[in-house]
């Protein structure tokens, strides 16, 4: 949950605004803004290789020049700020020479080789070069190119990940992809090596690319330097239509888009399809790859029903009419109470509706579950969960928070999405992170302090913290009695010798919590799969 300390709440930030005019355009934004962002508020277009909105701009490519008056020469707009008063044009005719020049520039080693670069149809340098530029180059040189060692294909084709294949003799070196590597992702198995003209993006030595959000660095390349091997030589483009859904191997809503054959519904390929709010456009590589579920050989294609001993394929009409006279014989002949039904927690609400409507209405049962250890929540514990769970919060605040606790969770394996808000919040925002778990995760490099605590004292570690407060003075007198009436352990010392955490680590974080303004607290299945679950969700309520 994210929410505000309704006591501590900052004063409202009145943030400095400036106006420039672009292009006659009257255009006002946030003091700080670049020139580029500006056009995009103004809704000016203003071509770009490597700038990407979530990362940091490195004015690599210089296809985005524009000109300020009184600037002797062009300017890189995604790294020049904005001024009060600025006059710009993106489409004057020494802009227009300025980026001819950068596509040519671009092209004199790019191999041209489009009809067989599977990024066909949906290349920004392809756009660019036609939009601004010239189809080839006026150099009379041999063009260098990248060759593997005892290779002599024409294709230049390397493999460097389970799904992922590089061809870098068409890489423009934008390192973009190198740069969400770092920024966004936190991982380091794609770099840019050697120096000047033979400058080149590979894999870390003796590894792969293969970290959990891999499939963006191709899905943002802008040329064909990276292409995936699920999608490679399948189909063009242009033959394809796309349909938007959301990701169902995750409970945040990521959202997507599949490709599909034009009039079929062969699925090749999903994409990402940005939503601020949810995913930053971001997907992890289970959303993105999760689908080849759908064409692999292991799958029932077909209901199987038992005759003789074995399960024989059947007909749909077949299936369902033996599970139909099933059902209907148990009810005649026992009733509906000896019917009951098991659904998974991770179906979507639709599904769920359906299978409780079809229990209660057509069954007349009411036998119906979704938990997979059948305990009986107590009256408190439901209380507890409806506290904690009601809470306003949207992923997006997570952005601004300044303090970040993830506990009981490996945020990779459940939280995808959030895990990359809070390396953002972390990275580009002024977040301090805590990260508390029984054993140490991968996910905690983005953490100020991780804390490993004793596997078992989930509920020890939160009281803890709430002792810690009580006994630094950093809480209301007038709740401290209340408090200290619902925590086992006597003092902070003995919490801390049961949870094996030091005592100036709990410390820290109770002192943090208390100067935070807006706290973000996350939990996963360390917490929702323990046996004691109602008391560590009473603990966390406490604090």
């Amino acid at each position: 949950m994210t929410q505000e300390i309704k006591d501590k709440a900052p004063e409202t930030q009145v943030v400095p605004m400036i106006s420039l005019t672009i292009n006659g355009l009257a255009v006002t934004v946030p003091k700080g803004a670049t020139v580029l962002e500006a056009a995009i508020m103004g809704n000016i277009n203003v071509p770009t290789f490597c700038w990407h909105s979530k990362l940091k701009s490195v004015g690599a490519c210089r296809i985005c020049y524009v000109e300020i008056e009184k600037m002797p020469k062009l300017q890189v707009s995604c790294s020049t700020e904005a001024m009060d008063g600025m006059v710009v044009h993106t489409e004057s005719d020494q802009v227009k020479q300025g980026r001819k020049a950068v596509i040519e520039f671009t092209l004199i080693d790019h191999p041209l080789d489009c009809p067989t670069c599977d990024k066909g149809g949906e290349c920004d340098l392809q756009d660019l070069t036609f939009a601004h530029g010239y189809d080839d180059t006026r150099s009379v040189f041999r063009k260098s190119r990248f060759l593997e060692e005892g290779s002599n294909s024409t294709f230049d084709d390397h493999r460097i990940g389970p799904e992922i294949v590089l061809n870098r003799n068409r890489c423009i070196l934008c390192f973009k992809c190198v740069r969400a590597n770092k920024e966004a992702f936190g991982e380091y198995d794609l770099g840019c090596y050697e120096r000047g003209n033979i400058s080149e993006i590979n894999a870390a030595p003796g590894e792969e690319v293969d970290n959990p959000f891999s499939g963006n660095l191709v899905e943002i390349c802008p040329v064909g330097a990276l292409t995936n091997s699920d999608w490679r030589y399948k189909i063009r483009v242009w033959l394809t239509k796309t349909t938007d859904s959301i990701c169902n191997f995750s409970s945040s809503g990521t959202n997507i888009k599949f490709t599909r054959e034009d009039h079929k519904n062969h699925i090749f390929r999903v994409t990402s399809r940005c939503n601020d709010d949810i995913d930053d456009g971001w997907i992890s590589d289970i959303t993105r790859y999760g689908y080849q579920a759908i064409k692999s050989p292991d799958r029932l294609q077909k209901p199987l029903v038992k005759k003789d001993g074995k399960q024989v394929e059947v007909s749909w009409d077949e299936a369902i009419k033996v599970v139909k006279n099933r059902f209907m014989d148990i009810k005649d002949k026992k009733g509906s109470v000896c019917i009951s039904g098991l659904a998974s927690p991770h179906l979507d609400n639709a599904s769920l509706y359906s299978f409780s409507k079809f229990f209660r209405t057509i069954l007349k049962s009411n036998n119906i579950d979704s938990r997979f250890d059948y305990r009986m929540l107590p009256k408190e514990a439901n209380n507890i969960f409806d506290k904690l769970a009601s809470q306003p919060f949207s992923i997006s605040d997570i952005d601004d928070s300044d303090l970040i606790i993830v506990f009981g969770s490996d945020l990779i394996r459940e939280h995808h999405n959030e895990y990359l808000r809070i390396r953002k919040a972390k990275n580009f925002g002024e977040a301090k992170v805590f990260s508390i778990n029984p054993y140490a995760v991968k996910t905690a490099d983005v953490a100020d302090l991780e804390i490993v605590y004793e596997a078992g004292q989930d509920e020890t570690v939160m009281n803890a913290i709430c002792l810690a407060a009580q006994e630094e003075n950093l809480v209301e007198n007038s709740k401290t009695k209340t408090l200290k009436d619902k925590i086992s352990s006597s003092n902070l010392a003995q919490a801390a010798d049961k949870c094996k955490v030091s005592v100036e680590n709990i410390k820290e974080i109770a002192k943090a919590i208390t100067e935070a303004k807006k706290i973000t607290f996350m939990t996963g299945e360390i917490v929702t799969r323990s046996r004691e679950r109602e008391a560590i969700a009473a603990a966390i309520s406490n604090l």
